[in-house]
């Protein structure tokens, strides 16, 4: 049972089910494997722990920027629902990265604010890119929260899309999965045409929405990796499979 927590906790669902099928197979793993996994499990429950003990101890302001919208108000902008299951679900799975990223802020001297809809804002004078970055909960900006204006509640807006990213891959794959997929995507459709930005809301991200499509040439390049990698299982397929005399029993008669 530990293995398959450990599983779980490196590569999320997918982790958990290749590990219980290969139990019930009766397979071992590897000593390889196993230092691995002991090793991937440990540094994100050091992550988590970090993110707790932070979370207990720091000083955090409150963030001025409103996204849980109260009844009979209105914004002018879509609000981020607050409060649930799903945003204590998020808040856990992406415990580890929230972590890490809070003691890279706090070891930085950057400024804590707790927002209302379950994500941290970290303001720092350096080290961001663009208008920021979010890790998990954690937003690593460097745009000050004092002040509720119509941007900074569609950033705030747009960056808990991206904690929802997070932790639903985090959860099916693993706390490498987002941000793998993220860097894939950005490589082959850079800037305003990435699908993760869109999808959190391009012009509430601070990006001008293209007029045109996705470029050719990364569609193109995504399906040429496509049907490589589609080429690789079939050969390593027909590598695997036993000859019709080995399926058969018999000898092949030597000439």
């Amino acid at each position: 049972m530990l293995w398959w927590a450990a599983c779980l906790i490196c590569g999320g669902l997918v982790g958990l089910v290749l590990a219980a099928v290969g139990t019930l197979r009766g397979r071992v793993p590897s000593r390889f494997r196993l230092g691995v996994v002991a090793v991937g499990a440990a540094a994100q429950l050091a992550g988590a722990g970090s993110f707790a003990v932070v979370g207990a101890v720091a000083d955090f302001r409150p963030c001025a920027v409103r996204t849980v919208q109260p009844p009979g108000d209105a914004y002018g902008t879509a609000a981020v629902s607050g409060g649930g299951l799903w945003e204590a679900t998020r808040t856990v799975v992406a415990a580890p990265v929230s972590g890490a990223a809070l003691l890279y802020g706090v070891g930085k001297g950057g400024e804590l604010y707790r927002c209302d809809n379950g994500t941290t804002a970290m303001v720092l004078d350096d080290g961001v890119v663009r208008a920021g970055t979010m890790f998990g909960t954690v937003f690593l900006t460097d745009q000050r929260m004092e002040a509720d204006t119509p941007r900074m509640r569609s950033l705030a807006e747009h960056e808990a899309r991206h904690t929802d990213q997070w932790a639903a891959f985090s959860l099916a794959a693993g706390p490498a999965a987002f941000p793998a997929l993220y860097a894939l995507d950005e490589a082959l459709f850079p800037g305003a045409f990435n699908h993760f930005e869109r999808q959190a809301g391009l012009e509430a991200g601070g990006y001008d929405p293209p007029s045109d499509c996705p470029s050719i040439a990364g569609r193109l390049t995504l399906l040429s990796l496509g049907l490589l990698a589609g080429s690789v299982l079939v050969v390593r397929h027909r590598l695997r499979r036993p000859s019709a005399s080995k399926r058969s029993g018999k000898a092949v008669p030597q000439r």
